[in-house]
Parts: C-alpha cells; sequence; structure tokens
C-alpha cells in the first residue's frame, strides 16, 4: 500500500523511535475516496452509524472515541454493550487506486446511551489506559516507564492505585504515558525529533484552520526553588575509665599489699565501686578489676605474721568502666534551585517552590541507649540509597516541571483525514503553510460525519521555546555535619581517710572530710586520738558533662544550583 508517494511499510506508520527514516511529504492536489470500517465485538456494524465519529487522542490521557448506532427493530439491552471492544480503521483510496488502511481507535465502549424514540444508541469509548496500567505489576509499570521514584516522597505501594504510582513515576520523565492506535500503553518523549516525521506543505491545510494558542507569561515557570531535608539519627556512646588506688598500695599485687597492711584502713568494696558508676548516670561496661585484698594466707610478706581476712570484695586498687548511650538527630537541608532563562534574574523569575523531607527511622535507634555500651564514638544510621533516591527524585521532577512550563503553546491546523493517517502523537510534524513551525505531535482528533461526508483531522503540536544550556543534574554532596571526638574523661580519683588527727605515715594534719570530693571515703583502722572524727565510707565517681553540641539536633545546609535547557522549536507566523 501507499501513503502518500510512500509505501505504507517505509513511512512512519512502521518506523522505530531513533531509527532512520525519511520525512512524509503531504501535498495539496490529492483527491481521495473513503470509508470507516466500525467492528464492535467483533462485528461490522459500520451500515449502523449514523452522524458523526469522532475520536481524540492526547498525550498523556486515554484516547477516546464517539458514535451513534441505529439499532434495528428488536429488543436492545444497552447494558450489555459496556466493554464490547471497538476498533474503528479508516479507509483511503486515491485517484491512482492506491488503497490505504490506518487504525483510527482500538478501545472498549464504556458508557451507551438509549434513545428510544428514534432507537439511536450513543456510544462513548475509550482505550482504558487507566485500566491497562492498573492491570500491570510494580515491575511492569518500572520497565515502561523508567524515571526515578522514592519511597520517601510518595506513599507505600501496596493497596494503593497502579495509575497513580505511574504517573508518580512519570513525573520525572519528559515524557508523556498514552496508548498507541492498537491500545498498547508506551511512554512518548517530548522532545521534538531534529527531522520532522510528516512535512504538511503548501495548501496542504484547510482554509483558515491554522490556529496558534500561545502560552500566557505567568505559566512559563523558569525558576524552581526545592527546599529537601534529609534526616537521620546519629548513635552515641562514651566510655569513662576509673582508677583508684590506695595512698599506701605503693607497689603492685603482695607488695603493695604488704605496704598497706603497716597501716590498715577501709577498703572499698566491689558494690560500692559499681554502685558509684551507676550512680553518676553511667552504665557499667565490664567488672570492676584491679588488685584485692587478698585472703587469708599464712605469711604473705615474709615476716612470719599470718593474714586473716574472710572479704574477697575489697580493693586495694580499682579499674572500672562505664559508659553512656544517647541518640542524636542530624538533619541535612537541601536548597536545590534550577532555572531556564530568565530565571537567575529577579526582574523574569517566574517562580515556583516544591519541597521533599526523608526521615530514616530504624529499630536499632530506639534500642541504642538500651543496650550496654562498649566503645566511644558515633555511627550514623544514614542510608544513602535513599537519599540519593529522594534527591534525584526532586531533581528530575522539577526538571522536567521547567521543561513542562515551557512547552504551553500549542500549534493546530486541520488538514483532510486522507492526508493524516499514519500521523501519531510520536511524531514530529513540520508545517510550512500559513505558518513555518516544528514540533512533537500532541493532539489528533478526528472527526468523521457520514451524512455530509467529510473525514477533517485536527493536528496539534508542542513549541517549546527558552534556549539556554543544562547542567547535569547530579545529587547534592553532603554537608559536613561531624564533630570532633569527644573527651575521653573519668581518669583517677583520690582518696581522703578519718579517723586519726594526723596522717600515721607522714604525721601531717588529716584535712577535715570534704563531702564534695570525689573517690573512696573512709578511716585508718587505729585512731591515735578518740576525739578524731569518722569519715562516711563512700566511693563517688562523676561522669563527664556531653557538650550540647553533641545532644542537640545537627544541621548542615548546602545550596546546588542547576541550569536546565529548554528547547527551541521552530515557529514563524
Amino acid at each position: 500500500m501507499l501513503i502518500g508517494a510512500q509505501p505504507l511499510a517505509s513511512g512512519p506508520l512502521a518506523v522505530a523511535l531513533g531509527s532512520t527514516y525519511e520525512p512524509v511529504y503531504v501535498v495539496r492536489g490529492q483527491a481521495f475516496n473513503w470509508r470507516v470500517r466500525l467492528l464492535v465485538d467483533g462485528m461490522d456494524l459500520t451500515g449502523q452509524v449514523t452522524g458523526t465519529l469522532d475520536v481524540d487522542r492526547e498525550e498523556g490521557a486515554a484516547a477516546v472515541a464517539g458514535f451513534v448506532l441505529y439499532q434495528p427493530p428488536g429488543p436492545v439491552v444497552p447494558d450489555d454493550w459496556k466493554g464490547k471492544p471497538v476498533q474503528l480503521d479508516f479507509i483511503s483510496r486515491d485517484r491512482d487506486g492506491v488503497i490505504t488502511e490506518a487504525r483510527l481507535f482500538t478501545g472498549r465502549l464504556e458508557m451507551p446511551e438509549w434513545d428510544p424514540t428514534w432507537r439511536l444508541l450513543a456510544c462513548d469509548c475509550s482505550d482504558q489506559l487507566q485500566q491497562r496500567i492498573e492491570g500491570m505489576s510494580i515491575a511492569a509499570i518500572d520497565a515502561l516507564t523508567g524515571g526515578v521514584w522514592s519511597a520517601d516522597l510518595f506513599e507505600p505501594t501496596t493497596g494503593r492505585s497502579r495509575w497513580d504510582y505511574a504517573q508518580e513515576r512519570m513525573e520525572s520523565r519528559a515524557a508523556s504515558l498514552d496508548c498507541s492506535v492498537d491500545g498498547v500503553p508506551r511512554v512518548t518523549p517530548w522532545g521534538a525529533a531534529t527531522t520532522p516525521h510528516f512535512v504538511f506543505g503548501l495548501g496542504s491545510t484547510l482554509f483558515e484552520t491554522v490556529q496558534i494558542d500561545l502560552q500566557p507569561l505567568g505559566a512559563a515557570t523558569n525558576r524552581l526553588e526545592v527546599d529537601a531535608s534529609y534526616r537521620y539519627p546519629r548513635l552515641w556512646q562514651h566510655v569513662q575509665l576509673f582508677t583508684w588506688s590506695h595512698p599506701e598500695y605503693g607497689s603492685s599485687g603482695i607488695p603493695g599489699f604488704c605496704q598497706w597492711r603497716t597501716w590498715t584502713s577501709e577498703l572499698p568494696t566491689t558494690d560500692m565501686i559499681e554502685g558509684a558508676v551507676t550512680g553518676a548516670g553511667l552504665t557499667m561496661v565490664g567488672r570492676v578489676g584491679g588488685f584485692k585484698l587478698p585472703l587469708s594466707l599464712g605469711n604473705p610478706c615474709g615476716d612470719g605474721v599470718a593474714w586473716i581476712n574472710q572479704f574477697d570484695n575489697l580493693w586495694l586498687s580499682a579499674i572500672a568502666s562505664g559508659g553512656r548511650r544517647w541518640t542524636q538527630q542530624v538533619t541535612e537541608n537541601y536548597k536545590l534551585v534550577l532555572t531556564a532563562p530568565g530565571g537567575e534574574s529577579e526582574a523574569t523569575r517566574v517562580i515556583a517552590r516544591d519541597s521533599g523531607n526523608v526521615a530514616i527511622e530504624n529499630s536499632a535507634a530506639d534500642e541504642w541507649e538500651s543496650g550496654k555500651p562498649d566503645g566511644t564514638g558515633s555511627t550514623d544510621l544514614a542510608e544513602e540509597p535513599r537519599r540519593v533516591a529522594a534527591l534525584q527524585t526532586l531533581l528530575r521532577s522539577g526538571a522536567v516541571e521547567l521543561l513542562s512550563a515551557h512547552r504551553g503553546t500549542t500549534l493546530s491546523w486541520q488538514v483532510p483525514t486522507d492526508l493524516a493517517l499514519g500521523v501519531d502523537l510520536v511524531h514530529t510534524l513540520r508545517l510550512e503553510d500559513r505558518a513555518l513551525a516544528q514540533g512533537k505531535c500532541r493532539r489528533i482528533q478526528h472527526r468523521i460525519d457520514i451524512e455530509a461526508g467529510t473525514a477533517v483531522t485536527t493536528l496539534s503540536v508542542a513549541i517549546s521555546r527558552g534556549g539556554g544550556v543544562s547542567d547535569a543534574l547530579t545529587t547534592p554532596a553532603r554537608p559536613d555535619t561531624s564533630l570532633a571526638p569527644l573527651p575521653i574523661g573519668g581518669g583517677g580519683v583520690p582518696t581522703q581517710l578519718g579517723g586519726r588527727l594526723n596522717d600515721p605515715i607522714s604525721g601531717a594534719p588529716i584535712e577535715p572530710y570534704n563531702d564534695n570530693r570525689l573517690g573512696f571515703s573512709g578511716n585508718w583502722d587505729v585512731a591515735d586520738d578518740l576525739t578524731a572524727p569518722k569519715f562516711p565510707r563512700r566511693f563517688d565517681v562523676e561522669a563527664s558533662e556531653i557538650p550540647e553540641i553533641y545532644r542537640d539536633e545537627r544541621t548542615g545546609a548546602v545550596t546546588v544550583h542547576y541550569r536546565v535547557g529548554i528547547p527551541n522549536d521552530l515557529l514563524e507566523l
């Protein structure tokens, strides 16, 4: 078959996007005979058509069709017509006898309306784009639509409309989701091809049908400001090591014990040391270590004097570690500014705004503070793939928003349907009659009047204007929210012993008891004066103060500017 001057299988009816093709030139001075073929549920009902047949196909929407059928005498059940498959073909014969068939619509009958007076059944049909998408799996939708999507910016897919999910993915594509004339879902890019698929030459359009619908300035958004935040928990833990030794435990092991034995005193118990650590708001890490007061020995110091002791919880030298855990929230704030030409100057800005938030919730953060510390430092429960997915979704959706805002101008014209056969929404059309323009086809409307014998098709193309250059939509680097390591804290704690007026070793007067002094407090076993005050027996440590900067919310900010170039489609009126 031929269409125009080309075989049917070699023109844009059969060409795949991205493959090599030659434009189809539509010229004036052609004559055709035409007819339609309407199949409903496989039956040819062309002879029952009365009035007009309408088909409307637009990018990003379901194709619709309408017609009226005369019903011969007999019972009619309008409700039985719902859901019946519908196919509408246009058959054209040129002056040379070459016949061309083209499918105009494939779908199902959605809403019949019955006129009992004239026995007319008005039928509204759809290609059921939404229903077809609803019947697809998530994986199939992903493969069809492509794009990027973030579970943090949208609702979970479980139990939700698949059509809504597909639309969310399409927000990041400079393309439209629709169906072919055969009813197969597809994605059609917005960008016009450099080489047009169809060229409508001088005299090919119907008289006074070339129309331009210009986009108003206020609709041409050229600056999009996106405020995004990424919030996650930072898990901190801090362990302090406390050490204590009796002042007369000058050596280690038994020699140190023998030195203490000369002038004995009270010693701290295991419970006292552990209680001091936990009383300071810390959690014991491990057990108390060091050197305990030996149990009974025959001659430990080599002086022939036995040592009697039945308590195994007294310490001459002790080491204890205590720690704590807490959670700090970290928020990274991103200011993403996308501009098309004119969007950088305050005088020419047309601004839109958007936002997005990602909050990492992890069960490990809920259980963190109740767990035992095992070191000092921090761990971020950040999830980089989620950050990247959210920011990429915002960036790409923002760029698409600017591209969409600059393709609002529509140029349309009418031609005999015979000259529009094969034109599809995927094609780039060029007009050289009463205007010089080239753009991607955005809408096709067929109106076929059976009684008047006319078949007219309205073709509309999107005209994108703007220019400029584009930057790569790379994910912004994370702002620096790090903190210096926490000070170790802890260390050695002192001793104060009472029960004597003078120190038995140095002979110096013993200082009064200090209730604020950390460490161990007790008494010498042998008093030098019955009036000497007794010190309370206790053991105290103090947890290091954690600066607020390690506890309060930690924030970081980064601002990134991206330029979005707008295609400049041909438009001369």
